[in-house]
């Protein structure tokens, strides 16, 4: 027994032994410096598991470093957090390379191997099809009439269930994770694919949660129909709704992005209709994957805290207009293009909700070596490149040393002594809609959405927990690809009517301006960066 033990402890004592120096012999001196090597290789992995988000905000409070190395097994990551560093590597965007992501995402929605081919060349021009995709749909979701045109759909769904839930005159018991979740992916598919939006087939709509739940592990397992076959399948049934979406003409009732996506995809780069259909499904986690959890955050911050209830519901209610029906039955109008110009309090708590909540680690990839600091900092092809947003949006640098409390006033604008004296919210480091080159297109679609959806539920419900408080949910088992975290469990609610009687008329009359949430926004001077 002693002796095989002894053979035991010396394997692993000659394997750390090997690990360390094949870390010190490929760790270049200007890379920039690399932590968590007392386990090499394996001990950033542990901590990635185990922590998720918090991982990288631990380590930039405990090294204070603008940017780190971690080397994992067959990978190398470089964690940006300093906030000046972002300008300086966004503007490297051909060869710090989000196309790069985007086209392996090709392989995980089953596109044919000449279209991922396709999607795989001239990652670092402009006129490539992964670099130039995401430049070429943005007019039709700039502010303009596409734009207006989606956001009207989706109000239109929200109206119809808010009518139907007031037509009962009592409370409804329905859990505020799954029902938000169903009205984001209602009104997004019905606003984005049209009349033939293939998730009107519960199917579908059911095969899709499945596969974007599973969306990372399908990346990493290249056999993933051998070990995941529940996973595989729900990937089909997706995929398949989307090809026969396509070949029946759907996208030409559309809205322009994916009559965009069509031009873009199959007229100037030839992909034919079944892999543009595949496509879509990567293109459904730009619209759904991140909106649907935002909303719930969004909807929790408002209606769990009083305070930012009340502050909420009186701008709301300055926009309505009370008159009384022919049939004497009180009629309350709201138009809700003007709630991002006349509810500032209502914008800001979106804005930090998305602040709090993001959690995106901003990946990008290396496609060659890169030299950054007048040369004195190196970082290597092949390297993955994270900007996390957890870690800007708790830097008290650059947003006061309350950074890491929730404050609905935080972005509203300043008014009063105690106001004044509130560090101005820093622009760049806001992450929840990437930055520079990758900057999210759909910002003011998903922005509109989700406003409007709260505007409609403070206004007319009441949101009551069932357990008789509010609980802050946990998300520990939230998706490792998740925007923003995916909660553990329902919040059970009651949705009480507010004066049942009283009709309403709800309108989207329409903008060209956009908001300014973002830094680029607010450098094109409100009207969408482009």
């Amino acid at each position: 027994m002693a002796p095989t033990i002894s053979l035991v402890l010396g394997g692993l004592a000659a394997t750390y032994v090997f690990l360390r120096v094949l870390l010190n012999l490929t760790q270049d001196a200007k890379e920039p410096p690399a932590i968590l090597t007392d386990i090499p290789f394996i001990e950033p992995l542990i901590g990635m598991i185990r922590e998720k988000s918090r991982f990288h905000i631990r380590l930039r409070d405990a090294t204070r470093l603008p940017i780190y190395t971690l080397r994992l097994p067959f990978q190398r990551m470089y964690i940006v957090n300093a906030t000046q560093l972002i300008p300086v590597l966004q503007k490297q965007w051909r060869v710090i390379s989000f196309a790069s992501i985007a086209a392996d995402a090709g392989n995980v929605v089953g596109m044919s191997k000449e279209a991922v081919e396709v999607m795989k060349r001239d990652l670092t021009s402009e006129h490539g099809f992964s670099p130039s995709w995401p430049k070429y749909i943005m007019p039709s979701m700039a502010p303009g009439p596409d734009l207006d045109a989606i956001n009207r759909r989706a109000i239109e769904v929200y109206v119809a269930e808010m009518a139907k839930l007031r037509g009962t005159d009592t409370a409804t018991k329905v859990g505020l994770w799954e029902w938000s979740r169903r009205m984001m992916v209602t009104s997004t598919s019905e606003a984005v694919w049209g009349p033939a939006n293939p998730f009107r087939d519960p199917a579908v709509a059911d095969a899709w949660k499945t596969f974007e739940a599973g969306f990372l592990t399908l990346s990493m397992f290249p056999l993933a129909w051998l070990f995941f076959p529940k996973l595989h399948r729900a990937r089909e049934v997706a995929a398949a709704a989307m090809v026969r979406y396509m070949r029946a003409g759907g996208y030409k009732t559309g809205s322009g992005l994916v009559r965009k996506r069509v031009e873009h995809h199959a007229d100037l780069f030839g992909l034919g209709l079944d892999d543009v259909g595949r496509g879509e499904l990567g293109n459904a986690f730009a619209v759904l994957g991140n909106t649907t959890p935002c909303a719930l955050w969004v909807l929790y911050h408002i209606v769990s805290d009083p305070r930012v209830l009340a502050d909420v519901r009186r701008e709301l209610h300055a926009l309505v207009r009370d008159e009384t029906g022919e049939d004497g039955v009180p009629v309350s109008s709201i138009d809700l293009a003007a709630v991002r110009e006349t509810c500032p309090i209502l914008l800001s708590t979106f804005q930090e909700t998305l602040r709090f909540r993001a959690v995106n680690p901003g990946p990008r990839v290396l496609l060659e070596d890169v030299l950054v600091d007048d040369g004195r900092m190196l970082l290597k092809k092949g390297a993955m490149l994270m900007i996390p947003a957890a870690v800007q949006h708790t830097d008290a640098a650059a947003w006061g040393d309350d950074a890491r409390e929730f404050d609905h006033l935080r972005f509203a604008p300043a008014s009063g002594e105690g106001a004044q004296k509130k560090k101005k919210p820093n622009r760049v480091a806001f992450r929840a809609f990437g930055g520079g080159h990758v900057l999210c297109p759909g910002r003011h679609f998903a922005s509109t959405e989700i406003l409007s959806l709260a505007a409609l539920l403070v206004l007319q419900f009441d949101v009551v927990p069932v357990a008789g408080r509010w609980v802050e949910p946990t998300w520990e088992n939230s998706p490792a690809q998740a925007g923003f975290p995916v909660i553990d469990e329902d919040i059970p609610v009651e949705l009480r009517p507010r004066d049942p009687q009283r009709k309403w008329r709800v309108v989207y009359s329409g903008t060209d301006k956009a908001m300014d949430i973002v830094s680029e926004d607010i450098a094109a001077g409100g009207r969408g960066a482009l």
